[in-house]
């Protein structure tokens, strides 16, 4: 018993010490707030993030030897050509023509020993910055849909490129200086003299079309599709806990948080989102509409299948991305909002975005089907003979995927020819084109 208070005294001594310990410890702590910013602020990607050259390519090219054409649309020469531009010294951008005709433009693409790389829309000089070295630092603030490479002088490691603007009627020259310009010619020239003819379809006071001779063979493909509508809405709202989910129809849901809105339609697969404070009429110039809307599909990884760059319209802040798929653009009857991403800028950030919320996830190869189209002179000759589409009013004739898709996640992808006129694309139905072939036949 005498040593129970001794005892008492220690262990009040010690609980003593640990409470002021403890007191110290919770005063003096500090959180680890990177870890909790890491965590808390973690980034929500759709698909992957890319660069500009990604969604800013080419879709046809044509070659001009010994009086013939060649071309091609593959998507592989696609991208060897964009990775030649890759580090160009463009030197000496100047203009030549602010009044530019439709003969200029033809007689120039007729031109022996040049290239002609087609864009579906007008692109900025300022997005190829990343693309090219321009030399200028101050770059016109305008755009091109054409590039015309003259390699007649490439002995002498110098290219004349030409860029020509359809919307603008305007001719721009500049001059690029190549180190090695027998790869250039190696990697991109030669490998044309192999490609298929193209034929130029001539209009009066229009620029011509270029048309591929050949029969085309393509894929009919079925893929299973990956719907992701809970991301974009982790990603559109800034606050969750505000959001509210009403069901508008059997088919149609409506997510809002009192500022902004985002409306799914599962019968689409699409999705549109709108933000009406930032509403604006201010005009945005192309080069900036174009810089701000990839940043913001960029940033979440809204470029989630092949979309490329395919038209702006200033006069509302619209700018448009197609979806694509080994190379060809992809289009549906039902709308184009199903194979299409769109964005409408306001002030200072985005006011309307529409797309898809579905992405590409596995190709059913059993159901893959080899079809044979007519080539592109035969579909010139049915059109000649149409009454409701006239060849003056056609920005091109290409090759496409038609998708169609019931309610379920399967998507079919079936090639066909299309008519694209004022950026809307017309498909041509068997009856037009006289049928399509199964096999190789």
């Amino acid at each position: 018993m005498k040593y129970i208070e001794p005892v008492k005294s220690v262990v009040l001594f010690l609980l003593v010490v640990l409470s002021v310990v403890l007191t110290f410890i919770i005063w003096t702590y500090t959180p680890d707030y990177k870890y909790i910013e890491q965590t808390e602020g973690k980034e929500i990607l759709i698909g992957p993030q890319k660069k500009v050259a990604d969604v800013i390519r080419p879709y046809k090219a044509i070659y001009r030897f010994d009086k013939e054409f060649t071309g091609t649309v593959s998507n592989s020469v696609m991208e060897d050509i964009m990775q030649t531009f890759e580090g160009w010294n463009v030197l000496d951008l100047m203009p030549v023509n602010n009044n530019l005709t439709a003969d200029s433009v033809n007689e120039m693409i007729r031109t022996n020993n040049c290239m002609t790389v087609f864009f579906t829309g007008e692109i900025p000089y300022s997005a190829f910055n990343t693309i090219f070295q321009f030399a200028d630092k101050e770059l016109p603030e305008t755009t091109f849909n054409r590039m015309i490479i003259d390699w007649s002088t490439y002995s002498n490691k110098d290219l004349q490129v030409f860029f020509i603007s359809g919307n603008n009627e305007s001719l721009m020259r500049s001059h690029v200086s190549l180190e090695n310009a027998n790869q250039f010619v190696r990697n991109i020239i030669e490998p044309a003299k192999t490609y298929g003819t193209f034929t130029e379809v001539e209009r009066d006071g229009f620029t011509s079309l270029y048309i591929a001779n050949d029969k085309v063979e393509a894929a009919k493909y079925t893929y299973f599709i990956e719907e992701k509508p809970e991301l974009f809405k982790d990603v559109l709202f800034t606050n969750l806990k505000n959001v509210r989910r009403t069901d508008e129809s059997t088919t149609t849901e409506k997510y809002h948080d009192g500022m902004s809105r985002m409306v799914l339609d599962s019968k689409l697969k699409s999705l549109t989102y709108v933000y009406p404070a930032a509403e604006s009429s201010l005009r945005i110039e192309p080069s900036k509409l174009l810089k701000d809307s990839f940043e913001f599909i960029n940033e979440h990884g809204g470029f989630s299948d092949d979309y490329r760059y395919v038209s702006t319209s200033t006069s509302n802040n619209q700018l448009e991305y197609q979806l694509y798929l080994h190379g060809l653009p992809i289009y549906s009857e039902q709308t184009m909002t199903i194979s299409r991403i769109t964005t409408v800028w306001g002030d200072n950030t985005i006011f309307v975005y529409k797309r898809p919320y579905f992405s590409f996830e596995k190709d059913i190869s059993s159901e893959r089907e080899t079809k044979v189209l007519p080539s592109g002179s035969e579909i010139v000759e049915k059109i000649k003979k149409l009454d409701n589409i006239a060849l003056s009013d056609i920005d091109d004739i290409v090759v496409g995927f038609n998708l169609t898709h019931d309610q379920s996640t399967i998507v079919t992808l079936e090639p066909c020819w299309f008519v694209i006129r004022n950026g809307v694309s017309t498909k041509l139905t068997p009856e037009i084109v006289g049928g399509v072939k199964n096999g190789l036949e």
